[in-house]
């Protein structure tokens, strides 16, 4: 591999690992926002048949009386079913453990592609050591191919290596 092609792959891992990030993020933020909900219907099971300002969306709000304590949660594919404080609660946590699993699940994969890109790093600079050493051999006193006054090679496997 050479120098271009660990660059390559070092910017292909930092985006990947970014991209991980911004979905921890998105994972954080619906965390908040259930953990809201969650507060809100607990709220509502304590305060039965009072009056309560209802979230009809981006931040637009309505007064509205609890007449009955059933809530209509959204099961998938628009469908609706018919739970009560307690059951709504219970979904809301098994939400909160799925997202808490995926968001280790996310962290962990970030952990993996920062040691990868370390081992890399590592990879590039022993590369880059090897590529860069240029040994001379030629004695800067004369033009003598065989002259052995300069100090022996112990770095490759070249004429002067070892040599006195």
């Amino acid at each position: 591999m050479d120098e271009q092609q660990y660059f390559m792959k070092m910017q292909m891992l930092g985006q990947e690992a970014e991209k991980i990030e911004q979905q921890v993020q998105m994972i954080d933020q619906q965390n908040m926002e259930l953990m809201a909900v969650r507060e809100s219907v607990a709220a509502m099971k304590e305060n039965k048949n009072k009056e309560i300002l209802a979230n009809l969306g981006k931040g637009i709000f309505v007064k509205a009386d609890i007449k009955d304590e059933n809530l209509f949660v959204n099961v998938g594919k628009d469908v609706l079913v018919k739970k009560n404080p307690d059951e709504t609660i219970k979904i809301i946590d098994e939400q909160l453990v799925k997202l808490t699993a995926g968001k280790e699940q996310f962290i962990g994969r970030i952990g993996e592609l920062q040691e990868e890109m370390q081992n890399l790093l590592l990879e590039a600079q022993k590369f880059q050591r090897a590529s860069g050493e240029k040994h001379e051999h030629e004695c800067s006193g004369c033009e003598n191919e065989n002259c052995e006054c300069e100090e022996p090679c112990e770095d490759c496997e070249c004429a002067k290596k070892g040599k006195k």
